[in-house]
This record gives C-alpha cells, structure tokens and sequence, in this order.
C-alpha cells in the first residue's frame, strides 16, 4: 500500500513539474530566471489588458508566493482617449505593487536595482527607486539618471499626441534606459 501512495506521489510531482514547463513554453518564461517571467507576465498584462493575462500574472505571483494587491486590477480600455491617462495611471500602480524581483536579489547590487527600476511604470515608483539607488550607491551617474528621468516626464507630459513627438519621446526613454544599464 505505502508504494502505491509513493508512486501516486510522484507521478502528481512529475505531472505538475510538466504543466508548469508547458505554460512556461506557452508565454516563452525563462524557469530559470524568475525575475524576467515576472516581468513578461506584468508587460503582458498591461499591452493586454484581460482576464486570461491577469489569471497568468496571478498562477505565477502564486507559484512564487508573492502577494498580490487586495484592490482588482482594472482590466479592459480605456472609453476614451481622455480616460486612458487615468487608466494607465492605475494600472501602473497596480503592476508596481508587484514589486521586480531583483529588488529583493541577495546580494543587492547597482545592477540588481537598475534593473528593477527599468521594470516599473509607475513615476511614483520610479523615482521613490532611483532615491533608493541614490542612498545605496551614491555616484553622479545615479544623481543623473534621476534629473534625466524628471526631464524625460517633463517632455512626456508637454508633449503633443502626434508621431513626431512620440518617436523623439521613445528615443529620449531609449537614451535613459541605455544610461541606466551603462
């Protein structure tokens, strides 16, 4: 009887071991890099905003014992042009509150944390991370990354809604992203 119950044991090991390999392969998930699974995860969610998005995020927070914020993500689009600024705005600190995995990487290196600022939407979070790095690893490139992303906000939010002004806006955020990872 007992081998009866070792063998049942560890086929249902084997059987969740291949249902978890099986949805990795489904949304491409590095198993061995969980910080990056989460980050495609919340960047899915956020370019499609849906149930079947959000239930991912959720199996993997699971799989990884993190919490998930007790307020419901604000699934769906915006009505309107005008609301979609105040829907991003939630949404972004919903995703947030999903705090990037290489904050909490040991050791905590410079890259660990640029790396986790790079995964926030939030301006909230961004800035409250880059005074994080500052106070940690106090140097003029971390006290830069910060005024630059206070200008790059500042063209975002005096920027018109056009083409030309959403490829300079991408390429400035290209620039910042490439002083943060040098």
């Amino acid at each position: 009887m007992a081998w009866i119950i070792t063998i049942l044991a560890v086929v249902f090991v084997i059987a969740a071991a291949g249902a978890k390999l099986r949805a990795s392969r489904r949304y491409n998930l590095p198993l061995e890099n969980p910080a990056l699974s989460l980050a495609i995860l919340k960047e899915n969610l956020l370019e499609n905003s849906n149930e079947h998005s959000l239930q991912k995020l959720k199996e993997f927070a699971a799989s990884q014992n993190l919490l998930l914020p007790k307020e419901a993500y604000p699934v769906g689009k915006a009505p309107s042009i005008e609301q979609d600024d105040s829907l991003f705005l939630i949404q972004a600190t919903w995703l947030d509150s999903l705090i990037p995995l290489e904050f909490s990487e040991e050791p905590q290196t410079e890259k660990n944390l640029i790396n986790g600022i790079l995964r926030l939407y939030s301006d909230k979070a961004i800035f409250q991370a880059l005074k994080t790095l500052q106070e940690k690893f106090p140097s003029e490139k971390n006290k830069i990354l910060e005024q630059d992303y206070k200008k790059l906000c500042e063209l975002r939010d005096g920027s018109k809604a056009d083409y030309n002004s959403l490829e300079k806006l991408r390429m400035e955020k290209e620039k910042w992203e490439k002083l943060a990872r040098e």
